[in-house]
């Protein structure tokens, strides 16, 4: 490194540095985009083209934007961000947009140790640091004014030119590229990175000029005539796909204690994105995923503050990164550490979030108690640190973040136990619910935020754009269990559980289950059906 240090300074044309910059970020970092774009496309010529067109495509971009001063800058950001894209793109096969990014940005110091890992590191220093070293060292020669004007008029036109090379002997399979196959386009690297990188940073610049939240269901009370009081548990899970849950037909017993208890289930659930920073808002705002924009979401009130203007006593217990931006105005509390948290081993558990729960509802002897659990759940892609020793039932497992080196079998195994510990857990709830039946309508509402692909067609983990994700990333798991109390017409519930139904149902099925009167409040979405026990 000394050597490095003090070694003379390298000179370069800055004209020869963007062409062999661009044969770098073309043909070192784009292993994720070749190897889709062959599995689509078996022509080797035209892939030759696709390279070429890549080429001669970031080539075009670096011409623009690598201007004297801004060459260096804007070369090493290019650099890191196509390094770091490029191990995840290769590893899991997951695609790096504005969602991902920001994702990415929320995930918490826990989940970044399940990332990291020596591939990752080897691949920073050896196609990131390294050449970022180079270019912040290197003396970066540029000609006389009008000369270097000529020269990068010079290098652009060739871009263009070969871009047209590679366009016009494969135009039906261009076509075919940009209409039919856009996942495609999202492996490109850097382009893909950078550009979702560009429109978060305007997204956030967008979110700090925003007023202060703007207020919803200012209105919500509950009825005179409801006496009983609610003690109303939702459970938000992590990365639950619901076909690998026994209770969808699963042939797998994956949920063997929940299968003892009369649930409503919900086998077609789909959620609102792919990915926990978006649909955690998405699910508790008021807004359908049709209509639904997160910077929007963050500016207006959700339905626990709605819940919170009724008088209802909110608490959000969290055992994953965070809310998400959702309990901003409600209790929060983070139960992710050994201090907040009496069960933990290598990782704090779930089962956790139980702990001082009976303290709280003492603390609150009028008025209905809505709870949220945040899950951690199946959490990938370290699905062998989600559940206790105790619960590995299904053999072997996959023991490393670096999934795709796993077999199939291995990964399924590992991620099916972390379901099976899920099933204890919110058995617990349940228990731990059945214990208050004397003085409360109790309930618990289960939903995952969204599925996980477990190496499907390639694809590992979640976050692909939705109009492109697999069914494995949309698909949730979602039940409603309800106490001896609770008085709800199961047969006409059942009969709806099995139409096709999304997380747009959930703002107004919270507030059915609170009985929660509201001008927000839409009937037609609440799953909650009452029984003649209209005053609960």
């Amino acid at each position: 490194m000394l050597a490095l240090l003090t070694a003379r300074r390298p000179r370069v044309e800055i004209s020869h540095l963007l062409f062999f910059a661009a044969l770098w970020f073309t043909f070192l970092y784009n292993q994720a985009f070749f190897r889709n774009a062959a599995a689509v496309y078996g022509s080797p010529w035209f892939l030759a083209s696709l390279g070429l067109f890549l080429f001669a495509l970031t080539l075009l971009v670096l011409s623009l934007l690598c201007v004297r001063f801004l060459t260096k800058p804007v070369l090493i950001v290019m650099l890191l961000t196509a390094a770091a894209a490029s191990v995840y793109m290769n590893s899991y096969n997951v695609v790096v947009d504005t969602t991902m990014i920001t994702n990415i940005v929320k995930t918490d110091r826990r989940e970044v140790g399940d990332l990291i890992n020596a591939q990752l590191l080897l691949h920073m220093l050896v196609l990131g640091l390294l050449p970022a070293f180079f270019i912040g060292r290197a003396e970066i020669r540029c000609a006389a004014f009008g000369r270097e004007i000529a020269r990068r008029a010079g290098l652009i036109a060739l871009a263009v030119g070969l871009m047209l090379i590679a366009i016009v002997p494969f135009t039906a399979d261009y076509t075919s590229f940009f209409r039919e196959h856009k996942i495609l386009r999202y492996y490109a690297n850097p382009a893909t990175p950078l550009y979702s990188t560009l429109r978060y940073l305007a997204s956030l610049g967008a979110s700090t000029r925003s007023a202060a939240r703007s207020v919803l269901g200012l209105d919500a009370h509950i009825p005179a005539v409801d006496t009983s009081r609610d003690l109303i548990v939702l459970v938000v899970g992590e990365a639950a796909r619901a076909d690998h849950f026994a209770l969808n037909g699963y042939a797998r017993q994956t949920t063997p204690r929940l299968a003892q208890e009369d649930l409503i289930n919900y086998p077609q659930v789909s959620s609102c994105g792919t990915a926990t920073a978006y649909s955690l808002p998405c699910m508790f705002s008021l807004s359908n995923r049709a209509d639904f924009d997160l910077d929007e979401a963050h500016a207006q009130e959700n339905v626990l503050d709605v819940l919170a203007h009724a008088g209802v006593n909110v608490l959000w217990l969290d055992n994953n990164s965070d809310s998400k931006g959702v309990a901003q105005q409600v209790r929060f509390e983070d139960r992710r550490g050994p201090e907040v948290n009496s069960v933990c081993d290598f990782e704090c558990r779930d089962i956790g979030m139980l702990d001082g729960l009976d303290d709280y509802i003492a603390a609150h002897p009028s008025g209905d108690i809505v709870v949220v659990l945040h899950q951690m759940g199946n959490h990938g892609p370290a699905y062998y640190r989600r559940y206790p020793a105790e619960f590995e039932k299904f053999t072997p497992v996959c023991r490393t973040s670096q999934i795709e080196q796993c077999t199939n079998e291995e990964i399924v195994n590992a991620y099916d136990n972390a379901i099976l510990y899920t099933d204890w857990f919110l058995s617990e709830v349940i228990g731990f619910l059945k214990g208050y039946d004397s003085g409360f309508e109790t309930a618990l509402y289960y939903m995952g935020d969204h599925g996980e692909s477990l190496g499907e067609n390639g694809l590992y983990l979640h976050g692909l754009p939705y109009m492109l994700a697999p069914e494995a990333q949309t698909h949730v798991a979602s039940f409603l269990w309800f106490g001896a109390n609770y008085r709800v017409d199961r047969a006409a519930m059942r009969q709806r559980a099995a139409m096709p139904l999304s997380q747009d149902n959930y703002f107004h099925t919270v507030l059915g289950l609170v009985e929660a009167q509201t001008s927000v409040y839409n009937a037609a979405q609440d799953l909650v059906i009452h029984g003649t026990a209209i005053g609960k």
